[in-house]
């Protein structure tokens, strides 16, 4: 019985074939199920003074790359294998639920996160950020068509608002005075309920998201400046962070994640994709807690790590795994502080092992064109012990669990399973279960090594059986023929 596998599907038929009702560290992959990349601390080896708040790399015109963090009190950029103090002359005060956000206005880096007062908008060209006289208090900032435009403002003329958008004047970062000369503008987004929760630019346009609204901004030019039309329908985003772009200047696309599920929006409207986890990922959410939702994106393989806090956590502790481009789902739990898209400016030969294991594993690009990238994208992590790591090194354990194999009204004996690997793991082991009924609770059978022959050996008679397969090591695989016979309708 050959069997195809099509991903994680928690919340779908257990007994269609090729379902994996459980799995750890297995994420999707073009070919197939592969191992999740463990871990690899990057050359910033050194721990930030205090837990991560937001992170950000911003590539300035000649190619060169910053790499910033943010705790609730300072900002930083690595130096070396160190954090580099970048704090204004007077520390922060975000709350307990504020993130640093970043954008790169050519040469500048600009930062919001803070709305306490006096914690205005930050820009660093060299060196310590320092304030942006006259501008607004922020929570989400974002640059599109010679524009930096922050969200959810406060500032001591038209005061708190939640649902407030701002630009500054096209090409200068220090005019916000709203003004028709220099095209400075503000106004609010009605619709929607609560405040803005991110925007992402969308090819030279931008989308604002409240957490049940999605607002499209256009610019027109004076006197309008920016318009804004609300997206039919009722979705939104989470968090800030928990929205990843994953189309390309000319044909954007964002991935989301929702109040009720996992979308994609294309400009025109939103499409679910989240059918096969949607209820467990959202049925654990802490609801008290959802905008420490973030992503990490593997833009090179198509991937999207999706993390989210369950009851009881603050940091996100659970992670599903999305590749647009098979819509298939995996699953990579671990507890990170941030998320973000970490950039390497550069390669070196060294650093090939670090970041491909194969030459299957380099971007399908084509000859020549990967070393002459000025940057490469890897998904970017810190961990609970605050350090920068990327999600690039050898898989360590992972599991998949099958759905059901069987029959509703027959005796099926399953005697072996034996994976197709497109990459052999290191050792594994298989466990086989069994019950009579779906429904039923399942009773653990035996656990067996895998043969020389690549094959997993059992002996057991039920109507269905279910098996978990645990692997050691980076490991990619499509198919598992499994020798069932049906022994005879009762």
């Amino acid at each position: 019985m050959k069997i195809q596998l099509i991903g994680y599907q928690p919340d779908l038929d257990p007994t269609q074939p090729g379902t994996l009702v459980d799995c750890a560290a297995i994420i999707p992959s073009i070919k197939g199920l592969k191992g999740a990349p463990s871990p690899v601390t990057t050359t910033t080896s050194t721990a930030l003074a205090a837990a991560c708040r937001g992170a950000f790399v911003g590539i300035k015109l000649d190619g060169s790359a910053r790499v910033f963090a943010g705790t609730g009190v300072r900002l930083y950029e690595a130096s070396g294998a160190s954090w580099t103090d970048r704090t204004r002359a007077g520390v922060y005060a975000l709350s307990s639920v504020q993130r640093w956000r970043f954008a790169q206005f050519g040469d500048t880096t600009l930062a919001v996160g803070s709305t306490a007062a006096g914690d205005i908008i930050q820009q660093s060209s060299s060196g310590a950020f320092a304030d942006i006289a006259t501008s607004p208090r922020a929570e989400v900032i974002e640059v599109v068509k010679n524009f930096a435009i922050v969200f959810n403002t406060i500032d001591g003329t038209l005061g708190t608002r939640p649902d407030a958008w701002w630009c500054s004047g096209i090409n200068d970062i220090t005019a916000w005075t709203p003004s028709i000369a220099t095209q400075s503008a503000t106004g609010q987004l009605r619709g929607g309920a609560g405040p803005i929760r991110g925007a992402k630019r969308f090819g030279d346009q931008i989308v604002a998201y409240k957490e049940n609204a999605m607002f499209l901004g256009q610019y027109v030019g004076q006197p309008e400046i920016w318009r804004w039309t609300l997206v039919p329908g009722a979705q939104g985003a989470l968090s800030n962070e928990a929205i990843v772009n994953i189309g390309t200047d000319a044909i954007p696309r964002h991935f989301f994640m929702g109040n009720d599920d996992f979308y994609i929006f294309d400009g025109s409207r939103t499409q679910p994709v989240g059918l096969p986890v949607k209820s467990t990922v959202f049925g654990l959410l802490n609801r008290a807690n959802v905008t420490a939702c973030a992503m990490a994106h593997d833009a090179v393989n198509g991937i999207v790590y999706c993390y989210y806090p369950v009851t009881g956590t603050v940091n996100p502790d659970k992670c599903v795994v999305y590749n647009y481009r098979t819509d298939k789902w995996g699953r990579d739990d671990r507890t990170i502080e941030a998320a973000f898209e970490y950039i390497s400016p550069s390669l070196t030969y060294a650093d090939l092992g670090t970041y491909y294991l194969t030459y299957a594993d380099f971007p399908n690009s084509p000859y020549g064109t990967f070393a002459l990238s000025s940057a490469v994208q890897f998904p970017g992590i810190f961990n609970t012990s605050h350090v920068l790591q990327t999600l690039t090194g050898v898989a360590g354990t992972g599991t998949i669990t099958l759905g059901d194999m069987g029959d509703d009204r027959a005796w099926v004996t399953l005697s072996s399973v034996k994976p197709r690997y497109l990459r052999a793991p290191t050792s594994a082991q298989m466990t086989n279960y069994y019950r009579e009924n779906i429904g039923d609770s399942l009773t653990t059978d035996q656990t067996v090594s895998q043969s020389s022959e690549k094959r997993f050996d059992a002996m057991r008679a039920a109507r269905w059986h279910r098996v978990q397969l645990q692997f050691t090591g980076d490991v990619e695989l499509n198919t598992l023929d499994a020798d069932v016979i049906t022994e005879g309708a009762y």
